[in-house]
């Protein structure tokens, strides 16, 4: 994959998955190039684009791409109208489920769940295998189907890549392969493995970045039942020494910093001047 230099600025905005708690919203990762923005996954953590409101300051157009369907990456499009710019969506439905995304999302986006207007949400469209360009950026979209339902793994040109609803799987490796950032699920530690057969451990996700030479790792879709996230940091360390556990609001690293080596540094964007992982 080509290197294309459009995704500018990250901001993980839920680092949780499942349930949403006091640190952790439930999965979005933002991404911002100028006046284009871009969010994987819907899930609580898109309310800190309204709680947030300057992160979309200037930015005239927005889409929303979803991995898959589950109600932790889908709830927050019940936040949409309260966003300052209406966005399109765009969903796995047709791909991995042989239905349009729009008819699997309608109950979500209508009475007598939802009391907004179908206009107000946003449209639908949908989100194809492969290379494809989604709001001026480069999005490449590869199936997962090692989860209770498909899923869909998304890479951003060659600045990020998010693999996550998915057990281990050779072929990430090959998807992620130098990719600057990896957001990886990391749902519970290989000495404790929790829902293996569909979920990803933290070892896996270290595996998966130091096999593809990821510069960047960090651990997101944190299981909300876990003990101990020091346990999870260290699984992953394993094999990805410089691997970070994913936090809200932390600022994404775009620079091609190899995974290994030492030293960090502090954004000089003043809204994204938050700590950096």
């Amino acid at each position: 994959m080509r290197r294309t230099g459009v995704a500018r600025e990250g901001l993980l905005l839920g680092s949780g998955g499942w349930i949403p708690t006091e640190r952790r919203e439930t999965t979005c990762v933002f991404i911002r190039s100028g006046d284009q923005g871009l969010v994987l996954d819907a899930g609580t953590g898109l309310r800190r684009l309204v709680s947030s409101s300057g992160l979309l300051t200037g930015v005239r157009k927005l889409a929303i791409v979803l991995t898959h369907f589950h109600l932790d990456h889908v709830c927050g499009l019940s936040y949409v109208p309260a966003l300052p710019v209406t966005p399109t969506i765009w969903a796995p439905g047709l791909w991995l489920y042989g239905q349009r995304s729009e008819e699997l999302l309608a109950p979500l986006r209508s009475a007598p769940i939802s009391s907004s207007e179908p206009s107000d949400l946003g449209g639908v469209r949908e989100l194809q295998p492969g290379a494809q360009s989604i709001g001026g950026f480069q999005i490449h979209a590869r199936e997962q189907r090692a989860h209770w339902a498909p899923t869909a793994g998304l890479r951003v040109g060659d600045e990020l890549a998010l693999i996550t609803d998915t057990a281990y799987d050779p072929e990430s490796v090959v998807f992620a392969r130098d990719v600057t950032h990896l957001l990886h699920e990391a749902w519970s530690c290989s000495a404790n493995p929790v829902a293996e057969s569909g979920d990803a451990t933290a070892a896996q996700a270290g595996q998966v970045a130091e096999e593809a030479g990821a510069h960047h790792l960090t651990l997101m879709h944190i299981n909300p039942l876990l003990r101990s996230e020091e346990e999870l940091l260290a699984d992953a360390r394993a094999f990805a020494p410089r691997a970070q556990l994913g936090h809200d609001c932390a600022s994404l690293r775009l620079d091609r910093v190899p995974l290994r080596s030492s030293g960090a540094r502090r954004s000089n964007n003043q809204l994204f001047a938050r700590e950096e992982v």
